[in-house]
C-alpha cells in the first residue's frame, strides 16, 4: 500500500489485499467489497461514490449516496468501523445490487487526521464470516490504506500545484513579452530612429541637432 503514490492503485490494492489476508480460497472468493469515496456536488455539498469495488454490477459502480444515514453514517459520524447484518433495512446500502444476496456487512472509515476521504465497505453471504479476527485484519488494513491515501492525494495535490506553479511562470513570461514588445522595446526603436535623425541632423544644423538630442534625453 505504500509502495505507490496513485490514489487509485491504494484503493485497488487495499480490496484485493483484504482477499488475500482472508485467505485467498474458499469463502473469501465469494467476499463483496468496495472503496465509497467523498467527491464534491454539484449544490456544493459532498456525496460518496464508487472509486473502486469487488463484484459490483456495473448499475452499482454508478450509485452515489450522502452517506448521512444506516451504517455509513454511523461509521462517518463516529470515526469508527461499524458492524451490521440489517442491510436490507439499511437506507442507503440497501440500494447495491450485490448486497441484496449478502447478509452482513462491515464498514471502515478512511481518515486522515481531521479529514474524512470516504469507507471500506466488505459484505458476505455468510452471517457469521466477519470474525473478531476478520475484523481486526480488514481495521489494519483500512488504517493503512487511509495512511497512503493521504500520502497519494498530498502527492497529487503537490503535483497539481508544480503544474499550476509552471503555467503562472509561463503566463508571467508571455505577458513580460508583450509588455516589452508595447512599452520599452518600441520605445527603443523610436530613440535608435531619432538618433539617427539627430546625427544627420548635426551635419547640417548642429544647434537643430543638439535640441533633438534634448528631447531624446527627456
Amino acid at each position: 500500500l505504500t509502495a505507490t503514490l496513485s490514489y487509485q492503485k491504494v484503493l485497488d490494492t487495499a480490496l484485493d489485499l483484504s482477499v488475500e489476508a482472508l485467505g485467498a480460497k474458499g469463502p473469501a472468493d465469494r467476499l463483496v467489497s468496495a472503496v465509497l469515496l467523498f467527491s464534491p456536488r454539484e449544490d456544493k455539498g459532498m456525496h460518496l461514490t464508487v472509486g473502486s469495488a469487488r463484484r459490483f454490477t456495473p448499475a452499482d459502480m454508478r450509485i452515489t449516496l450522502p452517506g448521512t444515514s444506516g451504517i455509513l453514517g454511523k461509521a462517518i459520524d463516529d470515526g469508527e468501523a461499524a458492524y451490521s447484518k440489517d442491510i436490507a433495512q439499511d437506507p442507503e446500502l440497501s440500494r447495491f445490487v450485490a448486497l441484496r444476496a449478502c447478509k452482513v456487512v462491515y464498514c471502515i472509515p478512511l481518515r486522515g487526521g481531521f479529514e474524512r476521504y470516504g469507507v471500506l465497505l466488505f459484505a458476505h453471504a455468510d452471517g457469521e464470516f466477519f470474525t473478531s479476527s476478520h475484523r481486526d485484519i480488514l481495521e489494519l488494513i483500512g488504517n493503512q490504506a487511509a495512511t497512503a491515501f493521504q500520502n497519494a492525494r498530498l502527492y497529487h495535490s503537490l503535483e497539481q500545484e508544480k503544474e499550476r506553479m509552471a503555467e503562472i511562470q509561463e503566463d508571467a513570461r508571455k505577458k513580460l513579452a508583450r509588455d516589452l514588445h508595447d512599452g520599452p522595446t518600441q520605445s527603443v526603436a523610436a530613440i535608435a530612429m531619432r538618433v539617427n535623425f539627430a546625427r544627420r541632423l548635426m551635419e547640417r544644423d548642429p544647434k537643430a541637432g543638439a535640441d533633438e538630442l534634448y528631447k531624446i534625453e527627456d
